[in-house]
Parts: structure tokens; C-alpha cells; sequence
């Protein structure tokens, strides 16, 4: 097992801590059930990585830490009345390999195998934690198995369930498991622990492939393991054009078609990738706007009725997970990690149609900016600068940007201060925009009154 510790995910550690030290205290300290730790994020993000370091936790505070498996293949209904307290305990499954989290050797247990030797065992050693990964929140099975599993097990049993998925759990599911859930959404790592895990995987890179390597990651663990591999041995160098095409290559297929997309059947992946790569150039996103967004740039996904855009994204985060609605937004958001390979994409492949998108979004904002009050005013106003500078040659920015906040001037004073508090903070813009965000920050700071 892999006993390094886990880069970036201390909040997560510190959470989940806190509870197993209140699972080896002594029975009766505990009169709720035992919270469910959902840990979920795209493909690649680390979940298993973190589940393994769970895991590990749980053993160096004396707490039996047990790698399950969801099998809904079998007959609930018919083995939950086979369960019985006094069975004896069968031999369980260890975690999965250390390298690549391959499943282990031999078939995890059923249902029938699974609770009564996690009763026996907590009846032995007090307290037990059950690991599970890759549950499917949207299968049914699945969550009758789970049903099953804990109602048989008891409300009060000194068990902590940690699973890991895709998406969020369910709102459907968390009401039938009748658990307490904490939900851990695992992002991107920070600049320093992307650094040390690229050093981890790839420690000789020259200069250029480093840099090169976290830029287009950008925190994406999946990503830097995928570049990692493909720049380590030196053929590939990222100053030739062909080179930075083979890496474009290698981490559309490895982390997009296999990972993000890799649920879906093969034969759908082309439409839906096509559909994310759109939905990667919006900050946000409502209905309204994606439909005239489809009609204008992706007409082979033109709904047949104008209320089906209302339906569309919530469909694409159940099939792909990789959609957020984000309520400080008031709209869907492509999730970071996934955005901002998609982004690196377009402006690596077609920079051009890149440009053009961001002028439309622009002129579609400023169209409703016209119509807005209040709040969505504000947003309105934020998102049509931030595309206006956005759409401009990189080159163009810094001269462009009084320009491009000339139109603040114009609005009330109420609005105009709080779209350039919003702007000041929008730490997605400023990573847009590189090393042009410090006059970008100077432009806006210009905007605000002098202090009385």
C-alpha cells in the first residue's frame, strides 16, 4: 500500500479524523447514527487516492478498516432474510493495489459475506469502518444494497461508512438511507501540492515540460499523471507544435474520453464531448442562454422544444458529473478541473473560434444586462466585461481594458462599485488572464472613489 501521504486534501483528513477519533470511544458516547462520508468528484481527482489514506488512518487508530463493494447484482430482498448475527466471519478484502488501484486478486464480498462478518467484527473490536468506492448514485440497485446493508447492520452500530462517487448523493438517497451524510467535493490541488505530485510521478522534467505540465493541469491529478508519463523520458518536446499536439492528444483521450466520459457508451462520447467543449467558454450558464448558444454554435444539439433546454444540463451532470449547478452564480458551470482542460483545448486548437465565442457571449450579455435588475444585473454586467477582455488578442488586454470598463461609468454608483468588487474577486478571470491580472486589478482599483 502506498504510504505516502495524501497531497492538498487536509480539510477532507481533518473532517473525516475527527470522527473515527469519536468512533474509538467507548460504546455509548454516540446516540446518533453514524454519519455516511460521501467523498465525490470527476474522474481522476484523487477520491480513491484519498479513501486509501482513510484507510490507513483508521488502522493507526486501532479501527479495522474494511475495502468493500457494491454488488447490485444480487437479490436483496432474498439474501437480507438469509442474514443472520451468528454466521461465522468470512475473509474480507483487503484495499485495491497500491500503483494503480486495480481491484484485488479475488471477488470482494457479497452481501450475504459482508454484514454479518462486519457484526462480528464490530462485536469483537467495538467499532469498524467500510470503505466503498466508485458507488453508482445512479443506479436503484445500488441503493437498495446499501438499504439493506445498513438497516440490517442497525442505526446504532459503531460503523463508518465512507463511499466515493461521481456526483453529489442524491437528495432520493440520502432521504432512504435515513443517515446523516457529510458530502466532500474533492477540486483541483493547489499550485504547491501539484508541483510536489508532478515530482512525485516525473522528477527530472527540463524547465519548459514542468512548466508546461502544471499549467495545462492545473491541479487536475489525472491530468499531471497523464503529462507526467508523456514527457518524463524527453522525446516529446513542448516547444514543437507536433509534440504539444501529442500531448493534446493523449490527455483528450486519457482523462476526457476515458475518464470524464469513460461511463458512457463509446458511441455517444463524440456528441457529448462536443456539447462540454461548448460549455466550457461560459462562466455560467442558464437555460436561455444555452439554447441560443446550441442554435448558434452546436445546432446538432438543438432541442426539439424549448423547455427541453431547461432539462438538458441536469441531464449531462447525471450522465458526465461534471456540471455544478452554483447558486453564488445563479447558473450551471462546467466543474473547474474539466473546464479548464477543455479551455487549454480550445485555445491550444482553434484559438480563432475560441475568440469568436467569447464576442458572442459578450454581445449576449450585454443584451441582457439591458433587460436585468437587481442581482442579475450585476452578474450580467461582470460576465460582459470579463468576455469583452476575454475575446480581445491576448496581446491587446492591457490597452483595451480602460475601454472595456468605460461602461461602468455609466451606471448608477451602487452598481458600478458592487460589479467591480465582484470583478476584483473573481479569481477565475484572474487566472484567465496570467500575468495581465495585476493591471487588470489596477484598471479596476482606478474605478473606485478615493476614500473620504
Amino acid at each position: 500500500m502506498n504510504t505516502k501521504p495524501v497531497i492538498n486534501r487536509e480539510d477532507e483528513q481533518r473532517q473525516i479524523s475527527t470522527i473515527l477519533q469519536a468512533l474509538r470511544q467507548p460504546r455509548g458516547t454516540q446516540d446518533q447514527p453514524w454519519p455516511i462520508v460521501h467523498l465525490f468528484g470527476v474522474a481522476g481527482i484523487g477520491k480513491t487516492t484519498l479513501l486509501r489514506q482513510i484507510q490507513q488512518q483508521a488502522r493507526a487508530l486501532g479501527l479495522p478498516a474494511l475495502w468493500g463493494a457494491v454488488q447490485p447484482g444480487e437479490h436483496i430482498d432474498a439474501v437480507a432474510s438469509q442474514l443472520l448475527p451468528d454466521l461465522p466471519s468470512p475473509p474480507l478484502s483487503p484495499s485495491p493495489g497500491e500503483e494503480h488501484g486495480s481491484a484485488p486478486h479475488h471477488s470482494p464480498p457479497g452481501l450475504a459475506q459482508l454484514i454479518p462478518g462486519l457484526r462480528l467484527l464490530v462485536h469483537q473490536q467495538g467499532a469498524a469502518v467500510l470503505l466503498l468506492d466508485d458507488v453508482e448514485i445512479g443506479d436503484a440497485s445500488q441503493l437498495r444494497w446499501l438499504v439493506a446493508l445498513l438497516d440490517a447492520l442497525g442505526k446504532q452500530a459503531p460503523l463508518l461508512l465512507v463511499q466515493t462517487a461521481a456526483g453529489p448523493l442524491p437528495w432520493s438517497w440520502q432521504t432512504v438511507l435515513n443517515r446523516p451524510v457529510l458530502p466532500l467535493e474533492l477540486g483541483p490541488l493547489d499550485h504547491v501540492s501539484s508541483a510536489l505530485l508532478l515530482e512525485r510521478h516525473a522528477p527530472t522534467l527540463a524547465p519548459e515540460a514542468r512548466a508546461l505540465a502544471l499549467d495545462w493541469a492545473d491541479g487536475y491529478p489525472l491530468a499531471l499523471v497523464v503529462l507526467a508519463a508523456a514527457l518524463r523520458d524527453g522525446t516529446l518536446d513542448p516547444r514543437q507544435p507536433a509534440d504539444r499536439a501529442r500531448l493534446r492528444e493523449q490527455l483528450t483521450e486519457r482523462v476526457l474520453r476515458q475518464g470524464v466520459l469513460g461511463a458512457l457508451p463509446p458511441e455517444e462520447r463524440p456528441a457529448i464531448e462536443t456539447l462540454l467543449r461548448l460549455l466550457a467558454v461560459p462562466r455560467r450558464f442558464t437555460a436561455m442562454l444555452l439554447q441560443d448558444l446550441i442554435e448558434q454554435f452546436a445546432p446538432e444539439w438543438r432541442q426539439g422544444a424549448p423547455f427541453a433546454y431547461f432539462f438538458l444540463p441536469q441531464q449531462l451532470a447525471d450522465r458526465t458529473h461534471a456540471l455544478r449547478w452554483q447558486s453564488e452564480r445563479a447558473g450551471y458551470v462546467v466543474v473547474a478541473p474539466v473546464r479548464h482542460l477543455l479551455q487549454v483545448l480550445w485555445q491550444e486548437e482553434a484559438p480563432a473560434r475560441w475568440q469568436e465565442i467569447l464576442r458572442w457571449l459578450a454581445a449576449f450579455q450585454e443584451r441582457l444586462t439591458e433587460q436585468a435588475n437587481g442581482p442579475e444585473r450585476i452578474r450580467s454586467l461582470a460576465d460582459q466585461l470579463a468576455y469583452r477582455l476575454l475575446g480581445e488578442e491576448p496581446t491587446r488586454r492591457v490597452e483595451q481594458m480602460p475601454s472595456v470598463l468605460a461602461s461602468l461609468r455609466q451606471e448608477p454608483q451602487a452598481v458600478s462599485l458592487q460589479v467591480v468588487a465582484d470583478l476584483q474577486q473573481d479569481q477565475d478571470l484572474q487566472a484567465a488572464l496570467g500575468e495581465q491580472a495585476s493591471a487588470w486589478q489596477a484598471a479596476l482599483r482606478a474605478l473606485q472613489p478615493p476614500p473620504s
